[in-house]
């Protein structure tokens, strides 16, 4: 998407891509390895995201990733998270959730059918269809209706 926005005398044209659309990147990360067990995971509606290093009994069920650096916002509801090209909207943002984010950039994000009536405090339920994604995919997670200066 191109913008082109005038004041006065001065006119800045500002182009991005359809994510960058929703607001600002908070976070981004590199997946870096899939466990061999991930696909059955994501199969029942779970996708689990590890930064690296990964506790050795969580890494063949996790997505091992390598954050750019810390997030810069916490997680919350409305949120998109974006992964290999696709988007899932985050709906519900378990309590520890944030915390494990920053901590151990882990996350457990969970289809709608696949989370029970309760969400853990360290789970996120999403909206979207949850896809296993590639080795070297990016990761960003955007915060819709803000801007760069918004946040300064």
């Amino acid at each position: 998407m191109t913008g082109v926005a005038t004041t006065g005398t001065r006119t800045t044209t500002t182009t991005s891509t359809a994510a960058e659309a929703h607001g600002v990147t908070y976070y981004e990360s590199t997946v870096l390895t899939v466990g061999t067990d991930a696909g059955a995971m994501v199969d029942g509606g779970v996708l689990i995201l590890f930064g690296d290093p990964v506790p050795d009994a969580l890494g063949e069920v996790s997505v091992v990733h390598r954050p750019d650096g810390p997030p810069a916002a916490a997680l919350a509801a409305g949120d998109v998270l974006e992964l290999d090209g696709r988007e899932l909207v985050l709906t519900e943002v378990g309590d520890l959730a944030a915390a494990n984010l920053a901590e151990l950039g882990h996350i457990v994000l969970y289809a709608p059918e696949a989370c029970g009536e309760r969400l853990l405090p360290g789970a996120v339920k999403v909206e979207g269809a949850i896809t296993l994604p590639r080795p070297e995919a990016r990761l960003r997670l955007l915060r819709p209706g803000t801007t760069q200066e918004e946040r300064h």
